[in-house]
């Protein structure tokens, strides 16, 4: 029993590592982070959107991100907001994997506002 809970911590513990590191981010904005070990967030844009372009710009970068098949993650809406949301759940994930999931966000980010405009 003892390693479930274990397992549980490790990804309460880097769920709270990612909502951390989008916090420090002020391309990203952390939208839901709780008692699980799901993190919801978001890229900011450029501060010149509607929400609406807002939303549409978060599917795209979804898209571009999953394209990119370096991390995987998933979407929800919350609040209106579309919403990246990783959701660490395996016990191999590693503090590395965890730290790469904003950089690669944000190169992403990076790739979609050269082809889409927003």
């Amino acid at each position: 029993m003892n390693a479930f809970r274990d397992s549980i911590r490790k990804d309460l513990e880097q769920a709270r590592r990612l909502a951390d590191a989008i916090e420090k981010e002020r391309q990203l904005e952390l939208v839901a982070f709780g008692e699980l070990s799901a993190v919801c967030f978001r890229h900011r844009g450029n501060g010149q959107q509607t929400e609406e372009e807002l939303n549409r710009f978060n599917a795209t970068l979804l898209t571009r991100i999953t394209k990119r098949g370096r991390i995987y993650l998933s979407n929800a809406s919350l609040r209106g907001k579309f919403c990246l949301r990783a959701c660490i759940v395996n016990h191999r994930t590693t503090d590395a994997d965890v730290d790469s999931v904003v950089p690669e966000v944000l190169a992403a980010a990076a790739e979609a506002d050269r082809w889409l405009i927003i």
